[in-house]
Protein backbone atom coordinates (compact mmCIF):
# COMPACT_ATOMS: atom_id res chain seq x y z
CA UNK A 1 0.00 0.00 0.00
CA UNK A 2 2.38 2.25 0.81
CA UNK A 3 4.71 1.91 -2.52
CA UNK A 4 1.26 2.08 -4.78
CA UNK A 5 0.50 5.67 -2.87
CA UNK A 6 4.32 6.72 -3.59
CA UNK A 7 3.99 5.74 -7.29
CA UNK A 8 0.91 8.18 -7.61
CA UNK A 9 3.62 11.10 -5.98
CA UNK A 10 5.84 9.69 -8.59
CA UNK A 11 3.70 9.98 -11.01
CA UNK A 12 2.67 14.06 -10.30
CA UNK A 13 5.95 14.90 -9.97
CA UNK A 14 6.75 13.21 -13.03
CA UNK A 15 4.10 15.60 -14.99
CA UNK A 16 1.93 12.99 -15.89
CA UNK A 17 -0.50 14.58 -18.48
CA UNK A 18 -4.04 13.68 -19.75
CA UNK A 19 -2.43 14.27 -23.11
CA UNK A 20 0.19 11.48 -22.88
CA UNK A 21 -1.42 9.03 -20.49
CA UNK A 22 -0.97 7.53 -17.09
CA UNK A 23 1.94 5.31 -18.52
CA UNK A 24 3.91 7.94 -19.73
CA UNK A 25 5.48 8.29 -16.25
CA UNK A 26 7.60 5.24 -16.82
CA UNK A 27 8.32 2.34 -14.41
CA UNK A 28 6.15 3.70 -11.50
CA UNK A 29 3.43 4.02 -13.72
CA UNK A 30 2.84 0.74 -15.06
CA UNK A 31 3.61 -1.38 -11.93
CA UNK A 32 0.90 -4.30 -11.34
CA UNK A 33 -0.62 -2.56 -8.46
CA UNK A 34 -1.23 0.80 -10.89
CA UNK A 35 -1.14 0.32 -14.37
CA UNK A 36 -4.74 0.55 -14.36
CA UNK A 37 -5.30 3.78 -13.26
CA UNK A 38 -7.45 6.35 -14.97
CA UNK A 39 -6.78 9.84 -14.85
CA UNK A 40 -9.02 12.61 -14.59
CA UNK A 41 -7.26 15.74 -14.26
CA UNK A 42 -3.67 17.05 -14.49
CA UNK A 43 -2.38 20.80 -14.00
CA UNK A 44 0.49 22.48 -13.90
CA UNK A 45 -0.06 26.06 -13.66
CA UNK A 46 3.20 28.70 -13.23
CA UNK A 47 1.52 31.13 -11.00
CA UNK A 48 1.13 30.64 -8.22
CA UNK A 49 3.24 27.39 -8.94
CA UNK A 50 1.29 24.15 -8.50
CA UNK A 51 1.03 20.75 -10.72
CA UNK A 52 -0.67 17.83 -10.07
CA UNK A 53 -3.09 14.86 -10.79
CA UNK A 54 -6.71 13.80 -10.44
CA UNK A 55 -7.34 10.21 -10.81
CA UNK A 56 -9.47 7.04 -10.35
CA UNK A 57 -8.42 3.53 -9.18
CA UNK A 58 -11.48 1.37 -9.77
CA UNK A 59 -9.75 -1.65 -8.38
CA UNK A 60 -9.14 -0.28 -5.24
CA UNK A 61 -11.97 2.11 -4.84
CA UNK A 62 -9.89 4.78 -4.43
CA UNK A 63 -9.86 8.96 -6.20
CA UNK A 64 -6.24 10.02 -5.89
CA UNK A 65 -5.48 13.26 -5.28
CA UNK A 66 -1.31 13.53 -5.97
CA UNK A 67 0.54 16.97 -5.65
CA UNK A 68 4.08 17.20 -7.30
CA UNK A 69 7.02 17.56 -5.82
CA UNK A 70 10.24 20.08 -6.50
CA UNK A 71 10.69 19.14 -9.76
CA UNK A 72 10.50 22.54 -11.55
CA UNK A 73 13.51 25.09 -11.10
CA UNK A 74 11.11 28.22 -9.97
CA UNK A 75 9.70 25.08 -7.47
CA UNK A 76 12.88 25.73 -5.56
CA UNK A 77 11.36 29.37 -4.73
CA UNK A 78 8.46 28.47 -3.46
CA UNK A 79 10.23 25.87 -1.26
CA UNK A 80 12.35 28.93 0.02
CA UNK A 81 9.40 30.89 0.55
CA UNK A 82 9.12 30.13 4.70
CA UNK A 83 7.69 33.09 6.00
CA UNK A 84 4.64 32.46 7.49
CA UNK A 85 0.89 33.23 6.43
CA UNK A 86 -2.52 32.71 8.22
CA UNK A 87 -4.24 30.11 7.37
CA UNK A 88 -7.24 31.18 8.96
CA UNK A 89 -7.25 35.02 8.63
CA UNK A 90 -7.43 37.04 12.22
CA UNK A 91 -6.22 32.69 13.77
CA UNK A 92 -3.13 32.01 15.74
CA UNK A 93 -1.98 29.55 12.67
CA UNK A 94 0.09 29.77 10.45
CA UNK A 95 1.70 28.41 7.40
CA UNK A 96 4.43 28.09 5.04
CA UNK A 97 3.45 30.93 2.71
CA UNK A 98 4.85 29.09 0.01
CA UNK A 99 2.88 26.34 0.52
CA UNK A 100 0.00 28.05 0.96
CA UNK A 101 0.07 30.08 -2.05
CA UNK A 102 0.45 26.96 -4.23
CA UNK A 103 -2.79 25.21 -2.63
CA UNK A 104 -4.97 27.74 -2.66
CA UNK A 105 -4.07 29.02 -6.69
CA UNK A 106 -5.98 25.71 -7.57
CA UNK A 107 -7.64 24.34 -4.29
CA UNK A 108 -11.79 25.83 -6.28
CA UNK A 109 -10.55 23.32 -9.59
CA UNK A 110 -9.57 20.34 -7.20
CA UNK A 111 -12.31 20.97 -5.23
CA UNK A 112 -14.89 20.86 -8.41
CA UNK A 113 -13.35 18.02 -9.74
CA UNK A 114 -13.49 16.02 -6.16
CA UNK A 115 -16.94 16.55 -5.51
CA UNK A 116 -18.00 15.38 -9.00
CA UNK A 117 -15.91 12.14 -8.53
CA UNK A 118 -17.40 11.39 -4.94
CA UNK A 119 -20.78 11.51 -6.00
CA UNK A 120 -19.96 9.04 -9.01
CA UNK A 121 -18.13 6.47 -6.76
CA UNK A 122 -19.96 7.44 -3.63
CA UNK A 123 -18.06 3.97 -2.19
CA UNK A 124 -14.49 4.98 -2.95
CA UNK A 125 -12.08 6.29 -0.41
CA UNK A 126 -10.13 9.69 -1.22
CA UNK A 127 -6.73 9.64 -1.02
CA UNK A 128 -4.44 12.89 -0.64
CA UNK A 129 -0.59 11.81 -1.48
CA UNK A 130 2.82 13.73 -2.24
CA UNK A 131 6.53 13.34 -1.90
CA UNK A 132 8.77 16.52 -0.33
CA UNK A 133 6.97 19.79 -1.76
CA UNK A 134 4.09 17.75 -2.52
CA UNK A 135 3.58 16.36 0.39
CA UNK A 136 2.89 19.48 2.32
CA UNK A 137 0.31 20.72 -0.60
CA UNK A 138 -1.29 17.21 0.05
CA UNK A 139 -1.60 17.89 3.97
CA UNK A 140 -3.17 21.31 3.14
CA UNK A 141 -5.13 20.64 0.04
CA UNK A 142 -6.89 17.80 2.39
CA UNK A 143 -7.51 20.06 5.41
CA UNK A 144 -8.77 22.69 3.10
CA UNK A 145 -10.91 20.52 1.34
CA UNK A 146 -12.20 18.79 4.61
CA UNK A 147 -13.24 22.15 5.71
CA UNK A 148 -15.50 22.76 2.28
CA UNK A 149 -16.97 19.98 1.18
CA UNK A 150 -19.42 17.58 3.06
CA UNK A 151 -18.88 14.20 3.58
CA UNK A 152 -15.34 14.32 2.85
CA UNK A 153 -13.85 13.07 6.20
CA UNK A 154 -15.27 10.08 6.80
CA UNK A 155 -13.61 9.09 3.31
CA UNK A 156 -10.49 11.07 3.03
CA UNK A 157 -6.57 9.42 4.36
CA UNK A 158 -3.70 11.46 3.48
CA UNK A 159 -0.57 9.37 2.56
CA UNK A 160 2.78 11.98 2.37
CA UNK A 161 6.10 11.13 1.64
CA UNK A 162 9.50 12.89 2.88
CA UNK A 163 6.89 15.68 3.81
CA UNK A 164 8.62 19.28 5.53
CA UNK A 165 7.17 21.17 8.00
CA UNK A 166 4.04 22.82 7.26
CA UNK A 167 3.01 25.34 9.47
CA UNK A 168 3.30 26.39 13.49
CA UNK A 169 2.02 24.73 16.98
CA UNK A 170 -1.06 26.26 15.92
CA UNK A 171 -2.09 24.91 12.94
CA UNK A 172 -0.37 21.45 13.94
CA UNK A 173 -3.17 21.27 16.68
CA UNK A 174 -5.83 22.10 14.13
CA UNK A 175 -4.58 20.08 11.68
CA UNK A 176 -4.23 17.08 14.50
CA UNK A 177 -8.03 18.09 15.33
CA UNK A 178 -9.22 17.24 11.48
CA UNK A 179 -7.03 14.63 9.87
CA UNK A 180 -4.11 13.30 12.45
CA UNK A 181 -5.86 10.06 12.75
CA UNK A 182 -6.31 10.23 9.12
CA UNK A 183 -3.10 11.03 8.05
CA UNK A 184 0.04 8.92 7.65
CA UNK A 185 3.49 10.82 7.15
CA UNK A 186 6.16 8.79 6.01
CA UNK A 187 9.51 9.95 6.86
CA UNK A 188 12.57 7.37 5.56
CA UNK A 189 15.57 6.85 7.83
CA UNK A 190 17.87 10.11 7.56
CA UNK A 191 15.58 12.39 5.44
CA UNK A 192 16.68 15.56 5.90
CA UNK A 193 14.08 17.28 4.35
CA UNK A 194 11.87 16.56 6.92
CA UNK A 195 13.57 18.43 9.47
CA UNK A 196 12.99 21.45 7.90
CA UNK A 197 12.25 24.30 8.24
CA UNK A 198 13.82 24.17 11.82
CA UNK A 199 11.77 24.50 14.99
CA UNK A 200 12.85 28.04 15.81
CA UNK A 201 12.46 29.25 12.70
CA UNK A 202 8.64 30.51 12.95
CA UNK A 203 7.33 28.13 15.15
CA UNK A 204 7.76 25.23 12.38
CA UNK A 205 6.26 22.01 13.87
CA UNK A 206 5.17 18.86 12.24
CA UNK A 207 1.53 16.87 12.50
CA UNK A 208 0.74 13.77 13.22
CA UNK A 209 0.84 10.82 12.65
CA UNK A 210 4.43 10.00 11.58
CA UNK A 211 5.68 6.36 10.37
CA UNK A 212 9.31 6.71 10.12
CA UNK A 213 10.81 3.76 7.70
CA UNK A 214 13.80 2.77 9.81
CA UNK A 215 16.00 1.09 7.39
CA UNK A 216 15.28 -0.16 3.71
CA UNK A 217 14.33 -2.88 4.75
CA UNK A 218 10.97 -1.52 5.58
CA UNK A 219 10.98 -1.77 9.55
CA UNK A 220 8.68 1.13 10.74
CA UNK A 221 7.78 2.61 14.14
CA UNK A 222 5.14 4.43 13.90
CA UNK A 223 5.45 7.65 16.25
CA UNK A 224 2.98 8.79 19.14
CA UNK A 225 0.09 11.07 18.23
CA UNK A 226 0.29 14.35 20.30
CA UNK A 227 -1.99 16.97 20.28
CA UNK A 228 0.60 20.00 20.27
CA UNK A 229 4.24 20.19 19.07
CA UNK A 230 5.72 17.16 20.66
CA UNK A 231 7.23 15.59 17.79
CA UNK A 232 8.37 11.95 19.11
CA UNK A 233 11.75 11.79 20.23
CA UNK A 234 11.45 7.84 19.26
CA UNK A 235 10.86 8.57 15.46
CA UNK A 236 12.90 10.71 13.02
CA UNK A 237 13.49 13.36 15.40
CA UNK A 238 15.89 10.73 16.70
CA UNK A 239 18.41 11.76 14.25
CA UNK A 240 20.88 13.85 14.47
CA UNK A 241 20.48 16.89 11.71
CA UNK A 242 24.55 16.71 10.63
CA UNK A 243 23.69 12.49 10.40
CA UNK A 244 21.54 12.97 7.51
CA UNK A 245 22.07 12.59 3.91
CA UNK A 246 19.47 13.98 0.76
CA UNK A 247 19.53 10.26 -0.59
CA UNK A 248 17.36 9.04 2.44
CA UNK A 249 14.97 12.11 0.53
CA UNK A 250 15.27 10.11 -2.71
CA UNK A 251 14.48 6.86 -1.03
CA UNK A 252 11.51 5.80 -0.15
CA UNK A 253 11.20 1.91 -0.13
CA UNK A 254 13.10 1.93 -3.46
CA UNK A 255 10.70 4.87 -4.75
CA UNK A 256 11.03 6.94 -6.76
CA UNK A 257 12.47 4.46 -9.34
CA UNK A 258 15.73 4.75 -11.27
CA UNK A 259 13.99 5.82 -14.20
CA UNK A 260 11.92 8.86 -12.35
CA UNK A 261 15.64 10.78 -12.99
CA UNK A 262 14.35 11.05 -16.60
CA UNK A 263 12.00 13.46 -16.05
CA UNK A 264 14.35 16.12 -16.15
CA UNK A 265 13.94 19.51 -14.14
CA UNK A 266 12.20 22.40 -15.74
CA UNK A 267 11.24 25.93 -15.40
Amino acid sequence: MIRRYMRYSTAATSFVDTSTGWTACGQACVSPDVHDVMLNLTWHVDAPLSDGLIAVHHRSQEIVVSWAGTHRYRALVADMSVFPQPYIPGASTHVHGGFLDAVRGVIDLVQHHVEHLMSDYPDYMVIFTGHSKGGAEAALGALDLVRRVDGLRDRVRVWTFGQPRVGNEQFAALYNQQLGARTYRVTSYADPVVAMPPRFLFDYCHHNTEVWLMNREGDIYVGRNNTGCNEDPHASSSVDFYDRSIQWHKDYLGLPPLDHATAMFSW
